[in-house]
């Protein structure tokens, strides 16, 4: 019974995912190309945009059952948003209160929907096999960050199953410490494990049988501001505070 229940609950929820989706992919079409015709600044262009991505997170939560357990507090002004990896659903869990783009695989461009809404929130992509992308990359963080805009990257740079971290890649720290860029470290956690998005399962089936749960707790941890100018002390410290967070909100979700 609990079975068909969670599965009927899916379904509903996909339906409407589907049908809220589509909506907001229109309606965002129709206000950049606007914002492109009616507003110079790059930066107010991507703050309307913001926007409207933070009203499609609500409306997303609220379908899919989602509550987000804050720990911290979101930093006021542009920063780099660093983050551990364990899910798909990481990149609709840290709304942020400045205009911000993600830095993603270039593999999650051609997903239905969701490649083209990424792609109209000015979404860095990244081929992380290719020296030349990765150096692209670099150079896209550098001029968002200085036209005002914040970046959010999950420097692990696929998903894990926590606690522990995969290495960090370095390239983004380097950007950070030559330029001054300040880092957010953000930590977050799942109270149901199967959350986690690992050991290559296919994106329908593993989203279907959680979003048929009744709710979807995540715990997500801002940490302080980290900069300087030596970039390998800056991957220390920001690794050291998600690490020891991560373990710290791993330890309250299973109390």
């Amino acid at each position: 019974m609990r079975k068909i229940i969670n599965n009927t609950r899916a379904t509903l929820r996909f339906i409407l995912l589907a049908i809220w989706g589509i909506c907001y992919l229109v309606l965002l079409i129709i206000v950049v190309v606007i914002s492109k015709l009616t507003l110079r600044n790059n930066k107010a262009r991507m703050a309307l945009a913001h926007s409207f991505f933070n009203l499609f997170i609500r409306g997303l939560h609220i379908i899919a059952g989602i509550r987000i357990h804050w720990h911290g507090k979101s930093p006021e002004k542009a920063h780099v948003i660093m983050g551990n990896h364990r899910s798909y659903i990481d990149a609709v869990v840290l709304p942020v209160s400045f205009p911000a783009v993600f830095v993603a695989r270039h593999e999650t461009k051609s997903w239905p929907l969701i490649g083209i809404g990424a792609t109209l929130l000015g979404t860095i992509w990244v081929m992380r096999d290719k020296k030349e992308s990765r150096r692209a990359t670099r150079v896209a963080v550098k001029e968002r960050l200085e036209d005002g805009l914040g970046v959010i990257i999950f420097p692990e740079g696929t998903t894990g199953p926590g606690p522990d971290l995969l290495p960090f890649h370095k390239g983004m720290f380097y950007t950070c410490a030559e330029n001054g860029f300040p880092i957010a470290p953000v930590a977050i956690e799942f109270e149901n494990d199967d959350l986690n998005w690992v050991n290559k399962e296919w994106f329908i089936p593993h989203a279907f049988r959680n979003f048929g749960n009744r709710q979807n707790n995540i715990h997500v941890s801002f940490g302080p501001s980290f900069s300087g100018n030596d970039a390998e002390k800056l991957l220390e410290d920001v690794r050291n505070w998600t690490q020891n967070e991560s373990y710290r909100l791993r330890d309250l979700v299973k109390k």
